[in-house]
């Protein structure tokens, strides 16, 4: 593995579990066994760091949504698998959004322009699932991919306010399994309900 890809798969690892400024270049550094002038010889600064990360994390993420279309046969399966890979993935500490909101307005509007991406995407996905007859066609596609993309920031919100303390994924999975139910046809419930009831088993195991 070359030694930019060890920084920003390590810088990834230790921004997410601590937040971006309370990991110092040296600490980042001896994690590695590199000095930190390595790393200022492959990176300009840490906010050059920080966007690397975020960029193979869309690229990674472009690549699974790729492959879970490939082998799904409707948009419903594709949600589906979405949402169970969701339960699993690990979720930044609440320092690590905050921090690049405050202190690195470059990266706050990458990620804006990375969300209205996405946004245009989801929609387009939508529409595709409108034409195949799984999700219902009074739809309004454009909020529907609005409150998408706001469930994604739900648990950021509920710690803000000190709400009850909720998952990310226990949020995520309750909001998005009714919203999905709620947008589909009936031939796309059907889908999800088996969904569940297979679930339901194997919790049960």
């Amino acid at each position: 593995m070359e030694t930019k890809e060890r920084i920003i798969r390590k810088a990834s690892e230790l921004f997410c579990q601590y937040g971006i400024r309370s990991v110092s270049m040296d600490e980042l550094a001896s994690s590695l066994n590199i000095s930190k002038r390595t790393i200022y010889e492959t990176f300009k600064d840490k906010e050059e760091i920080l966007l690397s990360v975020l960029s193979a994390k869309k690229a990674q993420r472009k690549a699974d949504f790729e492959l879970l279309v490939s082998h799904a046969t409707n948009v419903i399966e594709v949600f589906l698998a979405i949402i169970e890979i969701h339960q699993t993935v690990p979720m930044c500490c609440d320092r690590f959004y905050d921090d690049i909101h405050r202190y690195y307005p470059t990266v706050s509007r990458f990620i804006h322009d990375v969300n209205k991406e996405n946004n245009r995407k989801l929609r387009s996905f939508l529409k595709n699932g409108i034409k195949q007859g799984y999700v219902r066609d009074d739809l309004n596609v454009k909020v529907a991919a609005f409150l998408v993309e706001e469930s994604t920031f739900t648990h950021a919100y509920a710690n803000q306010r000190k709400r009850p303390k909720f998952s990310y994924h226990e949020l995520f999975y309750t909001m998005m399994i009714n919203f999905l139910r709620g947008i589909s046809t009936a031939k796309g419930i059907e889908i999800i309900d088996d969904y569940l009831v297979k679930k339901k088993e194997q919790n049960n195991k």
